[in-house]
Order: C-alpha cells, then structure tokens, then sequence
C-alpha cells in the first residue's frame, strides 16, 4: 500500500510563539486517520507555565487564564506525546505536520525539559516542504490555507490544532495522489529527500535574503525535521552518511518529478 492511501497521525501545536527552541505549546492535537476515512481527534489545551503573549493569544485564541485553568501540565504533555509517537513510529505510521520543523522542534524539546530520550523521526511528511520543491515556481503564498485550497483541501478553522492537524493530513494525501512519483516512494525514503530539500531550499532563501540586505537564516533554520540535534554523535554521524547517499539516489528521482500530476 503507498503511503497516501495508509495510516497516518497528523501533530500540530498552537504556541506562546514562532521559535520553537525557546516557545512552548497551548494546545496539542495528535489525529489519527486510518486510510479508510476513519479520523481520532487526540486534542487538549496545555498550560505553558508562562504569559501568553498577546500577539500569540490574537492568533489562536487561547488566554492564559484559560490554558492554566482547563490545560495539562507539560510534563504531563510531554509523557503523552513521547509515548503515542513512539507508539506510532513502532507501527510504521508516518507523522504528518505542516512546516514540520516547527512542531517536531516543539515536540523534541517538549522531550528534552521532561528528561525523556529523543525519538527517531524516520518517517516525517511535510506538506509544505514537498510542494515547495516539486511546485517550486507556482507563485504565491505557501501556508496551510493556501495549500488545502490550491489542492482542494477543506480547513475549517485555521489555528486550532485539532482542524490543523487534520488538514495537514489532507493536503499530504492530496499532494501524493498527484504525484505518483512522491506515492510510490517509502515514507522512509520521502524523509530523507525532505531534509534535503529543505536543507537546499534554505541556503537559496538564505543567500536571496543576503543579496536583499535583509538578515539571513539562523543555522538552526537549516535544519528539519528536528532543528536541535540530541542523538548521539556516533549516530548523528552514521545517519549523515546514510542520508548522502540516499539522497543521491533522490535526487535523481526527484529530477524525474517534472511536474507530472496524475
């Protein structure tokens, strides 16, 4: 069975703001679709300990006071999330996110203040990084509301976790029913391409911001899934081999992606 038609967990986070190394979550959605229409919604408010600050309050509509009084604690949260993914990861079901190395960051980090050991993201779908390579030139933005309708995806009501993770879900389907070459890879394999695509995307902004005078990415911006690094350095060292020579192999493929959908 190809990726788009099996299982797959969407996760999606609303948070305190846009690092991910230093924010922390207000609401966590984990959903559950299993390729048959089936959906479960894993959704809950989590108290971050801190001020909501009022920029991030006017994007997602959660106060502080609410996420103290009906949210879990993050301790809590982290053990819930650590044990469902790696759950899922024993599985073979590929986690879904939307700029995924925003909310995987969250996720790790989430881990590393709960002293919880780090997961292996092997099988990550990015919906925003696979049509920003194999779509490079379509003009326009890239968010998830422009995505879910440039491929017909329905978004309720952007900003809520829940309603995000399931779109995210959605468009990652859409998008490898489009794209029989993206179907037909392992989810695996689509992961590694992903990081360096990503990777590839981000030096191109980070020159284009350069020559622009504007200032340029943070190193950390470079790297995805995850944009700390807490494996192991003999690991870390082994898996950047494998990925090289696996991406040499994708990128051939991936040169083959001209822009054919079905």
């Amino acid at each position: 069975m190809e990726w788009p038609d099996s299982p797959l967990v969407g996760l999606d986070f609303e948070t305190t703001g846009v690092d991910p190394l230093s924010d922390l979550p207000v609401q966590v959605a984990l959903v559950w679709c299993d390729g048959q229409g089936g959906r479960r919604h894993d959704c809950f408010l989590v108290d971050p300990e801190r001020e909501i600050p009022e920029g991030a309050y006017e994007v997602h509509g959660i106060s502080t006071a609410r996420a103290r009084a009906e949210g879990r604690s993050l301790e809590a949260t982290a053990h819930y999330l650590h044990r469902h993914l790696s759950q899922a990861a024993a599985r073979r079901v590929p986690v879904v996110a939307m700029n995924a190395s925003f909310d995987v960051t969250i996720a790790e980090c989430l881990f590393a203040r709960a002293g919880l050991a780090p997961l292996d993201w092997r099988a990550v779908i990015d919906p925003l990084v696979i049509d920003r390579r194999i779509d490079r030139y379509r003009k326009g933005k890239r968010r998830l509301e422009n995505l879910c309708e440039t491929y017909g995806v329905s978004l309720c009501s952007a900003h809520d976790a829940g309603q995000d993770a399931a779109a995210a879900v959605s468009l990652a389907r859409a998008i490898g029913r489009r794209w029989p070459e993206l179907a037909g890879l392992e989810a695996e394999e689509l992961t590694r391409l992903q990081e360096g695509w990503h990777k590839e995307w981000a030096v191109g902004f980070h020159t284009w911001c350069l020559e622009q005078g504007r200032p340029g990415l943070e190193e950390s911006d470079h790297l995805w899934p995850v944009r700390c690094d807490r494996r192991p350095a003999q690991a870390s060292e082994a898996r950047t081999v494998s990925m090289s020579l696996s991406l040499e192999r994708g990128l051939t493929t991936a040169s083959r992606m001209a822009v054919r959908p079905r």
